[in-house]
């Protein structure tokens, strides 16, 4: 039975729409130039003031502890906690606490950094990009709930069920429950290296930074400089992203004026705006106001998801699979909000930010570089993250002793 060639038409035809999409923008900008730069300038902003702090000392600070092994040696102690929960190597707990202290694409990021090192298969790179989208908490505590919607209380609520609501989103749809050939090979060696003479865990984890330092073999002035270059490279490709779809909310909002509301068209395209468009928006009730734009951090438009499946363009991304999650991301944060909204009113009305002094905040958004001051909370942020994971691994390593024990 012969075989049928594969159509050209999908190929072709997306061609089509990508021309004929970048010619119809073009056409607007140049008809319209001053609302079109505008609208660059605020995606400019946004990015310089928001999105570079916060995610440039990160970047180069994990690729240079991926590179010593330090991410390694942590990926043997997560081992089974990462396993057992969410079916992938332990050194994707490093992946996780990126993506939810810096946002996205923080967590993509340091997954290509992995991958590219073969610490990670494509199928683990693509699951673990998924498990670790999400917003930076700087957006959420600090732009939204002070600087916007002045409830620092509220903030907290947010950040919590968009970091849960993240979660489960991927441990319905992103958790596969069967093993790849590369992951059972994983995982048989090291039941066999620990099942060896070598002397404990620490001993193990020690060995796997050796490797892999040993691997990478840059010294450290090169290996800076290659960090700095490529988060600043990286960083780029974010800021021209943002731009972009800011010029695209404010051309498709002269073009449908009135049909739906502003919000959701700018939410839908890019999250940042979407957000502060939610904010200035009049709604029925706090409640549901607080869960429109929950529910559009969880989804974070489709700026802040194709710059995760650029990050990991060479791994390759199931790019359906992937807005799936986000979209059910959107769905249980929506929910969760509307849910656990009525216990806002038991918090405190005083509570200060985790990042910075309400007294220093600057509520303008033109005016955010106070942002800069947030990195060592951040920093710290990381190490409880690390440190819950490390907690929560090491209690079921005693599990899995205590049985074999008891048997």
């Amino acid at each position: 039975m012969k075989k049928k060639a594969p159509s050209r038409f999908t190929p072709v035809a997306a061609t089509v729409l990508l021309g004929a999409g970048a010619i119809v923008l073009v056409t607007a900008i140049v008809s319209s130039p001053a609302p079109a730069f505008q609208a660059s300038l605020q995606g400019l902003r946004l990015w310089w003031q928001i999105v570079f702090p916060a995610l440039l000392p990160f970047l180069v600070l994990s690729e240079m502890l991926i590179a010593y092994g330090w991410i390694h040696a942590l990926g043997t102690w997560l081992e089974p906690l990462m396993n057992r929960l969410f079916k992938l190597p332990g050194i994707g707990g490093w992946v996780l606490a990126m993506g939810m202290t810096t946002g996205f694409p923080g967590g993509a990021q340091a997954a290509r950094q992995l991958y590219e090192q073969g610490d990670l298969n494509a199928r683990e790179a693509d699951k673990l990009a998924a498990l670790a989208h999400f917003c930076n908490p700087m957006l959420i505590l600090i732009v939204i709930a002070t600087g916007l919607m002045h409830d620092p209380a509220a903030g907290y609520i947010l950040l919590v069920v968009h970091w849960i609501t993240g979660l489960s989103a991927f441990l319905l749809l992103g958790r596969s429950r069967k093993h790849s050939d590369v992951e059972t090979a994983r995982n048989t060696s090291v039941k066999k290296s620990r099942d060896t003479k070598s002397p404990s865990l620490v001993y193990h984890s020690l060995e796997s930074a050796k490797r892999a330092h040993a691997k990478d073999g840059r010294s450290f002035g090169r290996l800076l400089g290659d960090s700095v270059t490529n988060a600043v490279q990286s960083l780029m490709m974010v800021g021209g992203y943002i731009i972009i779809f800011a010029v695209v909310i404010q051309i498709a909002s002269r073009v449908m004026p009135g049909r739906i509301p502003a919000y959701w068209l700018s939410g839908l395209l890019e999250v940042h705006l979407g957000a502060k468009d939610a904010a200035a928006a009049t709604f029925a009730s706090d409640r549901m106001q607080w869960s429109v734009i929950s529910a559009l951090l969880g989804f974070s438009g489709i700026s802040a998801i194709l710059q995760s499946m650029s990050a990991l363009g060479k791994a390759g991304i199931r790019r359906l699979h992937f807005t799936l999650v986000r979209l059910l991301h959107g769905v249980l944060a929506f929910a969760a909000t509307w849910v656990i909204w009525p216990l806002i009113r038991y918090l405190p009305r005083d509570v200060s930010l985790v990042f910075s002094s309400r007294e220093e905040l600057q509520t303008d958004l033109s005016s955010l570089f106070s942002l800069w001051k947030t990195i060592p909370q951040l920093l710290q942020w990381q190490v409880i993250l690390v440190a819950t994971m490390l907690a929560c691994s090491l209690m079921l390593m005693l599990l899995q002793i205590r049985r074999k024990h008891s048997r």
